[in-house]
């Protein structure tokens, strides 16, 4: 009976109050909802890059770690974008990419299915350079696929797999004449991050 009562003057109020009050008080139980969509998705990534180095002598495989912070607005489960920054430690040169990132969530459930697509600019700003070589950036891509685990309070756990290809281009100058080397790292991307 309490219950009843109390949900005939809810309505009472609602409709003395008006429709966009009632508006107002929707919108806010519906974001207060434990199934509302957090707007604001922060998310911190290590991992490493792996893929091969070398020439036609000698190939290795080369393991190079990687740090991305990606910041964004959560328009649905399945849809939230925003801006991407990173530090990905090639052979001599660190690359900063800055991306605009994509992501979502297939799942409601505790663990869920993630994906991610960053396309963006790889400058090289912070790379140590000489007066002899030279290192400009390039363009870069990479999606990615996962797994997310909720710990509770709107933070999660993942883990990822992906690819990511980035290009530089160096100049090499010296005595006798001078190189251009045009790069194209394609690397294999295997992440864990922290979403807040």
């Amino acid at each position: 009976m309490k219950k009843q009562s109390s949900l005939l003057t809810l309505l009472l109020f609602l409709s003395i109050a008006g429709p966009s009050t009632a508006q107002e008080i929707a919108l806010a139980v519906a974001t207060t909802s434990p199934d509302a969509p957090k707007r604001y998705i922060g998310m911190v990534e290590f991992g490493f890059l792996y893929g091969k180095t070398g020439d036609t002598n000698f190939s290795s495989s080369l393991a190079s770690p990687t740090v991305q912070l990606f910041n964004g607005y959560r328009f649905h489960r399945l849809l939230a974008v925003g801006g991407t920054v990173g530090f990905d430690f090639y052979d001599n040169v660190l690359v900063t990419p800055m991306a605009l990132g994509i992501r979502g969530e297939l799942l409601k459930g505790r663990v869920s299915p993630v994906y991610g697509i960053d396309v963006g600019y790889g400058t090289t700003f912070l790379s140590d350079e000489s007066n002899e070589q030279k290192k400009d950036g390039g363009w870069m891509f990479s999606p990615s696929a996962g797994i997310r685990v909720n710990t509770g309070n709107s933070t999660a756990y993942t883990f990822g797999l992906g690819y990511k290809t980035q290009r530089v281009k160096t100049d090499t100058n010296w005595w006798g004449g001078s190189r251009q080397d045009k790069i194209n790292y394609k690397r294999l991307s295997v992440r864990m991050g922290f979403i807040f």
